[in-house]
């Protein structure tokens, strides 16, 4: 089966319920156009009509519901990494997009606790100033975590680009064997979604014990994070992933191809998949609160470990809400060429 150039009906992603509750920072208002000014002097965006497609997109609204218990001064700095990781992905969206050597030489140099070099690219830049404001807020070993995924997915998001070279409209067709796992297994890094669990301990400023974290349960409950984070963007992302003929980095294209179903009728297994990942989530925490126990974590370790799964929980609400309230994959024009933002 070819998939089609287009849907032969309007596409309405399927909102699947989730037990989570749907947040908003109430400093929402202040984050846009600090982030947006931060950008523009970094150099990931230029020019009028890429300032124009960050304000379209919605950065700061990201970031608002992403992040909600954030304070304003740690929302501002969230905003920058949502910014960042946005440009990051739409760098490397490009088939074939080499990547900035600065860039890698900057993640491997962190990630191996080494002095930054000095960089000129402007995704280099900016992540050198996020990381002077971001890994000052916080201990040594939440600094380690953020360095290592920040490296992982950097290094992810530069291999994909390489893969994609080609036609794109023979991607199903080479990769139909893939299972979901196999998908999974290529978009945990890709996604970003490491980086933003390690950047909801920053938005309510408590790190997750070093114990803890590397537990087989947390290890295991940010990863069902992390395919969550994937599976709500992948559910919106259809249209603009149809129209450009990739269907390896969609889990709905990706079905609907492999089994030679009905475009609606693959968003609802998605959707369906969302539901039972949120249920094995609500079920880890009950096993996370057990391991906290019996690493004889504090109570207020304990405590702080509950805000985060708390932050986690509305980080997957308040992407679902807003990919619902925004127009990002309505098609109207493609976005301008440039460090401009991809979206998550």
């Amino acid at each position: 089966m070819t998939v089609e150039s287009g849907t032969p009906a309007p596409y309405v992603p399927p909102s699947p319920a989730l037990p989570f509750p749907s947040l908003r920072s109430s400093h929402a208002e202040g984050f846009e156009e600090p982030a947006l000014e931060w950008a523009v002097r970094c150099g990931l965006v230029a020019g009028e009509r890429a300032e124009t497609y960050w304000r379209e997109v919605g950065l700061g609204e990201v970031s608002a519901r992403a992040y909600p218990y954030a304070d304003a001064a740690t929302g501002l700095v969230l905003t920058r990494w949502v910014g960042w990781t946005a440009c990051v992905e739409r760098y490397f969206d490009v088939p074939s997009a080499p990547a900035p050597q600065e860039l890698l030489t900057l993640v491997e140099s962190l990630a191996g606790a080494g002095e930054p070099p000095r960089v000129r690219h402007p995704l280099a830049v900016a992540l050198a100033d996020l990381w002077r404001d971001t890994s000052a807020l916080m201990p040594p070993h939440w600094n380690r975590h953020l360095a290592v995924n920040l490296a992982g997915y950097v290094k992810a998001c530069a291999a994909e680009s390489q893969q994609l070279d080609g036609d794109p409209q023979q991607l199903g067709v080479e990769d139909q064997h893939l299972g979901v796992e196999d998908y999974f297994e290529q978009r945990r890094l890709t996604v970003g979604s490491y980086v933003y669990c390690d950047l909801v301990e920053l938005s309510v400023g408590f790190a997750v014990p070093d114990s803890l974290y590397r537990s087989a349960v947390y290890g295991r409950m940010r990863q069902v994070w992390n395919d969550l984070t994937s599976l709500v963007n992948d559910l919106a992302s259809v249209p603009k992933e149809l129209a450009a003929g990739d269907t390896l980095h969609n889990l709905v294209l990706l079905t609907h191809h492999r089994e030679a179903i009905p475009l609606d009728r693959a968003a609802l297994q998605v959707a369906a998949h969302v539901e039972e990942l949120a249920g094995t989530f609500t079920t880890l925490k009950e096993q996370l609160e057990a391991e906290a126990r019996r690493q004889h974590l504090t109570a207020e370790d304990r405590d702080g470990v509950r805000r985060c799964v708390r932050a986690m929980e509305a980080f997957i609400a308040g992407e679902q809400r807003w990919h619902e309230l925004s127009s990002r994959y309505t098609p109207a024009g493609g976005p301008p060429e440039t460090y401009a933002v991809k979206g998550l």
